[in-house]
């Protein structure tokens, strides 16, 4: 088999929760724009262990993200891109990244979100007021120099968050504190994710109208890891939604990459000039099965692999909200 490796590129990844490399933005910034600039930069922070309890796809459909559980207030995210890995680290507090527009959240209670920000729609640029996901409104002003606030509003009114960014540039062109993120419950138990930058934009998302409202991730999520032969790996997961894998491959390099593209139900197969068969079959079942041939071309036999079953008491309910109580009072979330 013969894959083709894309050349690499450096990622370029901002976190709330741990110091980043950037590139300063130089000159005047118009007050609309498309998305915030890639900062090329790197991620700092080692593995912090523990157990990988599913994968999430990326919204531009590049790569996927293992999540890890450390404990009950820490989980962490592995990306695999075709570009290469990082680590997204949520320990004790939430951390945010950007990378050419598309932002990745995740809580430390493990509530995942990664969403492709467009101007005028779900991001924005302060100061001013603005409304954004699930009609929340948020007031953004400068306070100095890299320092940005937003005060939430629910939208019976009522103030009740306020984000505070506090980027610190140490005279080289390198910031941290560049993102605050929350995660923000009403009382009806619906959350969305807001992240405010150093740069005054601010971003949100709705996961469950992404999700469908399905139940919590960690209970109704199955995964597995399956070698499918030339050195290829499928990282298949299933949750009620339905069955998702991902496939990477050990460069020369040593780093693990994502080749080829993502399946689900709605993409259930690899296009014929892919390079190799692979598709999911019975992805509307309770068996999904994944079919593969990597080697010995089209007269070779196919190998079948089962995906994980989703627990019995996650089949067919629809439902479910991430177990994070409300807010109350008026709390500042400050970047870290």
């Amino acid at each position: 088999m013969s894959l083709t490796r894309p050349s690499a590129r450096r990622l370029g990844l901002l976190c709330a929760a741990t110091v980043a490399v950037l590139v300063p933005v130089v000159g005047a910034v118009p007050a609309a724009m498309a998305a915030p600039a890639a900062h090329q930069g790197v991620v700092a922070g080692q593995n912090p262990g523990g157990t990988m309890v599913r994968t999430e796809q990326l919204a531009s459909g590049g790569g996927y993200v293992e999540i890890y559980r450390v404990s009950a207030s820490h989980y962490w995210g592995r990306i695999v891109t075709y570009y290469g890995t990082s680590v997204i680290d949520a320990n004790g507090e939430t951390a945010a990244l950007q990378d050419n527009g598309e932002y990745t959240f995740l809580t430390p209670q493990g509530h995942f979100g990664d969403w492709i920000a467009v101007s005028g729609k779900n991001q924005f640029r302060g100061p001013g007021t603005f409304t954004i996901a699930r009609g929340y409104t948020a007031i953004v002003e400068q306070t100095g120099k890299n320092q940005w606030r937003a005060k939430l509003k629910r939208p019976a009114g009522g103030a009740f968050l306020t984000l505070q960014t506090h980027a610190v540039d140490d005279g080289h062109g390198r910031l941290s504190h560049v993102y605050a993120g929350e995660e923000i419950v009403d009382p009806g138990g619906k959350a969305i994710y807001v992240v405010l930058s150093a740069d005054g934009i601010i971003t949100s998302f709705d996961p469950q109208a992404a999700t469908g409202g399905e139940p919590p991730a960690d209970k109704c999520t199955a995964t597995r890891v399956q070698s499918i032969g030339a050195g290829t790996l499928a990282h298949m997961s299933n949750r009620p939604s339905g069955p998702r894998v991902s496939f990477t491959s050990v460069y020369d390099d040593g780093k693990e990459r994502t080749v080829l593209m993502p399946l689900d139900k709605d993409h259930p197969a690899l296009p014929a000039d892919a390079g190799i068969l692979a598709r999911i079959t019975g992805a509307n079942t309770t068996a999904p099965k994944l079919v593969t041939r990597v080697e010995g071309g089209k007269g070779a036999p196919e190998t079948v692999t089962a995906f994980p079953a989703v627990p019995k008491d996650c089949r067919d309910t629809g439902t479910g909200t991430p177990s994070v109580s409300a807010t109350s009072g008026l709390p500042v979330r400050t970047a870290r």
